[in-house]
């Protein structure tokens, strides 16, 4: 009788993580740290490449982007980058960090196992909800 509450009690937990899996796009993903192995998302993986050649013009014209989650990583990184001095956000990036922290599109998000959700961009990009990115940044962008 044990076993089968076990496994009952496993399989409902697999079904579950399944069914949230189900309702995020993962072309349009945003994390850090997903799934069993705590990889980053495809989107954080490219990031992070462009971040670490410096091509901050590419980063600055996804904020254009169709793909929420590459515009959620442009905020983040050039408002940092803006932060330590490396960079200077010329108007016009101004007015479009602006419309994406007020934006109702959803974004995609992942953390471990069992965290998959989607969430507005102006939620995500909350005061609040920047800690989700902080150690990301601390790592890649130098105070």
């Amino acid at each position: 009788m044990r076993a089968k509450i076990i496994i009952i009690t496993f399989l409902i937990g697999i079904f579950s993580v399944m069914n949230a899996q189900e309702n995020v796009d993962r072309n349009e993903m945003v994390g850090f740290a997903c799934y069993f192995a705590g990889q980053p998302s495809k989107t954080v993986e490219k990031y992070t490449q462009k971040l670490y050649n410096q091509n901050y013009k590419w980063i600055s014209k996804r904020l254009k982007s169709k793909n929420n989650a590459e515009k959620y990583m442009s905020v983040i990184i050039l408002e940092r980058l803006t932060e330590v001095k490396k960079y200077k956000l010329n108007e016009t990036e101004l007015n479009l960090i602006s419309e994406i922290k007020n934006s109702d599109e959803l974004v995609s998000v992942c953390s471990g196992c069992t965290y998959f959700e989607k969430v507005s961009l102006k939620e995500f990009l909350a005061d609040d909800k920047k800690l989700f990115a902080k150690n990301w940044l601390d790592r890649n962008i130098k105070m």
